[in-house]
């Protein structure tokens, strides 16, 4: 839980493109159009599913989607009222209601049952509250769609809300506030929020804790609790999805028979009157100390709700025009002027409810924050300028070839985020727009367009101003973070725009890298990858996806060295002067990424080029991009820049949740070379423009080129993108790809432990198990073991027991050896009791497997079956898959075929035995590593013990 094809006909084609792309139908005569007849839902033209929209005699409305291609159905049910709707007696209610309605039902009562369920058939569930609606979602394989369904929608119809678990569930919801009250995200969100009109509700705390959920005086939890779900929990309040391989019919059938009675009682929403800012609210600078160090200002502006006009997309068309890196614009001369790391818009106009906020995010370098005075001048100075100028057609033009192109080559999701989705967006858009909402840009629409350029004015501006060592007088009551709020007077904007009044600044210019030609690459299509190119220190794999016939390609190109011989100032030199690169490129990065086509340049083990998207102009892109790296010098004032954002990461890790540190610190361990924090920080102010210069000759000097090009490409071509780039950089034929780097082995360096102190009051562990054996029959094995102990390691340490929130098993690897980790970040217990609990688990899962009946062991076979059987949901996930081949030192392309025999003809004696493999004797204990991190609320708690182990920290 979270807080936070070819074209089916001529006439739907037209529907489609004549409506999204706002073709110049006006201009015909009446006569000579065809007459449009709109579907139920605009769809992509190139989606081969097929969709229903459909409403219950009680109200409730529902998308219905059919993919025979699918082996995973998924649901979802949206409830339109959320933390903004929580009384003030118990806020975070509708957070803990959210928590409750997944613990037991009339028909199943068994708390634990729902989330068994999924486990056994290779589900997942979630639900998250946001501050107007709820939704809750489930993925589970295709033949237990009904059985989950009947489960699912017994939600909405008799929840048992039994009372031995509402204190459990206020745990949870506490450990979930724990986990986030030192998260910058978090704490600006709340931060914002408490600095608007005390009178809207947005201004409340939303996610709920032990001390603001808990039986008053005048108002105790769990009535209240029923008395919020009977208010609001009514069918003309919800939508819902439901996706699926069966056709619509049966569809439609089972959404008929689990959502149909759940009561309508014509609930209604009160209707938000106050407007989230007043005068006092507003021209105000909000300074705040961050946890993790940044230095950002934020620039807010409260504009009004304008969603009626989603179709002209204003918040979209004035953000692009803000976010633009075409030369000229503020965002390019701040950055070549070094004084940013990014600058980006955004808006969301219905952000509270009644009203939206558009926000301007400006990362700054030590420079620019030490000029961000002049910086905010320069953007009030565009907005100024976008507001006298107005918006000129050709970027709407511009804009809407960019969304239609997006739209008509829509990536699509897995059954689970789109179930989640559809589900959302019915509630907030007329059902035909469910799907192709975010990409209509119809007509420019002035008037709304207006509204928001009007906001975008100093007087209505809420200015964070974000660093470390701002200063600050008020502390947070709920989040562990302090702030300090001011006025900023009219004179003093005037002094910061006197400041900006000489910058040369413009309005963007036209993007040079739109797509030309969308059409596709005629010929054969090959089930397998192709190697093109097999030459000494050259080869090429190349094939065409039979599955998403697009104009998109994804290419990678690696410029392999064997980088783990050189020194760490080596290494970190080579990354220096790609980031250097990257950031001096960021404006025409965003131009590409606009375009549809992305790029990238990267260090590691040698050099990597990639290129996704669009494929019409890859290779004039992969030229212009290695022309550019070729011709690139830094400047000391780059070298600082890459610098410091290096510096940064390294002092921001200890900073950091423990949740987020455990693996990180894992995989650290497992490293041949080990430095500490201080060693490495100590080097990197040691690296010098000539250590740059000494990388850059290094990178160039000579490699194994590897390529893989996948998509819409011909062979033909594949080999001239190849070849073209392999001019940049020698080929080496002496040196030899190898897929790892040296790391830590079991014989020589394990058992592995890091224990550390930290300044957050939570502690987190990690137990990490390996097994010994690089098969793929070990794999499977693991992954089958993590697959039925996840569900119950979660419901007996997170549900049962409230050690925590964030709770699991996952599966880990040393290189190719399989393994599994538990963790935990808990705010109740210190490390060494939760690494005893974690030992207890396992004893108690060894007598759980001894036990277990053959129809639970087919049914994990199942599960991972289907899991491997899915087929990918779009190019990218396509690529991936072929890329996780294509980096082994033996490449197996019918791996996936490989993996399904060997569940098929696993036995469970074959998975009890992995487990005592790997959980008992000497080599158990050896193939072991361990993270603590201890909670400053557990100071006086003991580390495990771990006397022998090869001991780190972070210190």
């Amino acid at each position: 839980m979270n807080f936070s094809k070819p074209l089916r006909s001529f006439a739907r084609t037209v529907a489609i493109v004549g409506v999204t792309l706002s073709l110049a139908l006006s201009g015909c005569s009446r006569t000579t159009e065809p007459e449009l007849v709109e579907p139920d839902i605009y769809t992509s033209p190139y989606d081969t599913r097929e969709y229903r929209a459909i409403e219950l005699e009680n109200g409730l409305r529902v998308v219905l989607v059919s993919d025979p291609e699918t082996e995973k159905s998924a649901a979802a049910l949206a409830v339109q009222v959320g933390s903004m709707q929580n009384p003030d007696e118990q806020l975070g209610l509708a957070h803990f209601l959210e928590h409750m309605l997944f613990l037991g039902t009339e028909k199943y009562p068994d708390p634990d049952e729902y989330g068994e369920f999924m486990s056994r058939h290779g589900g997942m569930h979630n639900a998250y509250t946001a501050d107007d609606h709820t939704n809750y979602m489930f993925e589970v394989n295709n033949n237990a769609l009904p059985e989950a369904l009947d489960r699912f929608s017994d939600f909405f119809k008799a929840p048992l809300f039994i009372p031995e678990y509402v204190e459990k569930e206020v745990n949870a919801v506490h450990s979930e506030w724990s986990m986030q009250r030192a998260n910058d995200g978090f704490i600006l969100f709340a931060l914002n929020n408490i600095t608007l009109n005390p009178e809207h509700p947005i201004a409340r705390f939303r996610i709920g804790n032990n001390e603001t959920l808990s039986d008053k005086e005048d108002s105790l939890l769990l009535p209240t609790m029923i008395e919020f779900y009977e208010r609001y929990y009514s069918a003309n309040l919800m939508t819902a999805s439901v996706i699926g391989a069966l056709s619509l019919d049966e569809l439609e059938q089972l959404a008929r028979d689990a959502f149909s009675d759940i009561p309508n009682f014509d609930a209604e929403v009160p209707e938000i009157t106050a407007w989230p800012v007043t005068d006092e609210h507003t021209q105000k600078l909000i300074y705040y100390r961050p946890q993790i160090e940044q230095r950002t200002v934020l620039m807010d502006f409260t504009i009004p709700n304008v969603q009626h006009a989603f179709r002209h997309n204003p918040e979209r068309l004035v953000s692009y025009l803000i976010s633009s890196e075409m030369p000229g614009t503020p965002a390019a001369l701040l950055r070549e002027a070094g004084l940013i790391d990014s600058l980006n818009a955004f808006g969301d106009s219905a952000a509270y409810g009644n009203a939206g906020r558009m926000r301007v995010a400006i990362s700054l370098t030590e420079q620019g924050f030490a000029q961000k005075e002049m910086v905010m001048g320069l953007m009030f100075r565009y907005f100024e300028m976008l507001r006298n100028t107005g918006i000129d057609e050709a970027y709407v033009d511009e804009l809407r070839t960019v969304l239609n192109n997006e739209f008509q080559f829509l990536r699509r999701q897995g059954a689970f985020q789109y179930a989640s989705g559809l589900a959302a967006n019915l509630l907030a858009y007329p059902t035909r727009h469910v799907i192709d909402h975010p990409y209509r840009m119809d007509s420019y629409d002035e008037d709304s367009t207006r509204q928001i350029l009007d906001a975008l004015s100093p007087s209505n501006a809420r200015i964070f101003v974000i660093a470390p060592n701002v200063e600050t007088t008020e502390e947070m009551y709920y989040f562990d973070g302090s702030y300090r709020v001011e006025h900023f007077s009219d004179e003093t904007l005037g002094e910061w725009l006197t400041m900006a009044a000489q910058a040369p600044i413009g309005l963007p210019a036209v993007n040079r890298l739109l797509p030309e030609d969308l059409s596709l690459v005629e010929g054969p299509v090959t089930p397998e990858p192709t190697l093109l190119l097999d030459e000494p220190g050259l080869s090429l794999w190349h094939q065409r996806s039979s599955r998403f016939q697009e104009p998109r390609a994804v290419v990678e190109v690696q410029f392999y060295q064997p980088t783990h011989e050189l020194s760490w100032e080596e290494r970190t030199a080579a990354r220096l002067l790609i980031d250097s690169f990257s950031l001096s490129e960021a404006g025409f990065a965003r131009e590409a990424g606009i375009a549809g086509v992305g790029f990238s340049l990267s260090s590691g083990r040698g050099m990597t080029l990639r290129l996704q998207g669009f494929n019409d102009k890859h290779q004039q892109l992969a030229g212009m991009v290695m022309d550019r790296f070729i011709a690139f010098a830094p400047s000391e004032e780059q070298l600082d820049q890459s610098r410091d954002r290096v510096r940064r990461e390294i002092e921001n890790t200890r900073r950091q949740r423990p949740l987020q540190r455990l693996f990180p610190a894992y995989q650290t361990m497992t490293q041949r070379e080990y430095l500490t924090e201080q060693e490495r920080l100590t080097r990197l102010r040691a690296i010098d423009l000539a250590d740059l210069q000494a990388a850059r000759e290094r990178l160039l000097a000579g490699a194994e080129i590897r390529a893989l090009v996948f998509g819409n490409h011909s062979p033909a071509d594949a080999i001239a993108l190849t070849r073209a780039l392999a001019n940049y950089v020698p080929v080496d034929p002496s040196i030899q790809y190898q897929q790892y780097a040296p790391a830590r082995t079991l014989e020589n360096d394990f058992p592995l432990a890091w224990q550390e102190d930290i300044r957050l009051e939570d502690s987190a562990a990690l137990e990490v198990r390996l097994l010994n054996d690089s098969s793929m029959e070990a794999g499977m094995a693991v992954r089958m073991l993590r697959e039925l102990m996840h569900n119950r390691f979660f419901n007996q340490l997170r549900t049962e027991e409230q050690l925590g929130y964030a709770v699991g098993v996952t599966q880990v690897v040393l290189q190719d050896l399989p393994g599994l980790g538990f963790y935990i970040q808990s705010p109740v217990r210190g490390p060494a009791p939760l690494i005893e609990r974690f030992e207890l688990f396992v004893a108690d899962f060894r007598e759980y497997l001894g036990t277990m009946s053959d129809e639970r062991f087919a049914e994990t076979q199942q599960s991972i079956r289907t899991e491997l059987q899915q087929p990918p949901q779009n190019l990218n996930q396509e690529a991936g898959q072929l890329r996780s081949e294509w980096v082994r030192d033996e490449a197996m392309f019918d791996r996936r075929e490989r993996l399904i025999a060997i569940v098929d003809a696993m036995t469970k004696d074959d998975l009890v035995q992995v487990f005592n493999t790997m959980f008992d004797g000497d080599s158990a204990d050896r193939a072991r590593a361990r993270v603590e991190f201890r909670g400053s609320r557990f100071s006086e708690i003991p580390f495990s013990d771990v006397s022998g182990w090869t001991e780190f920290s972070g210190e």
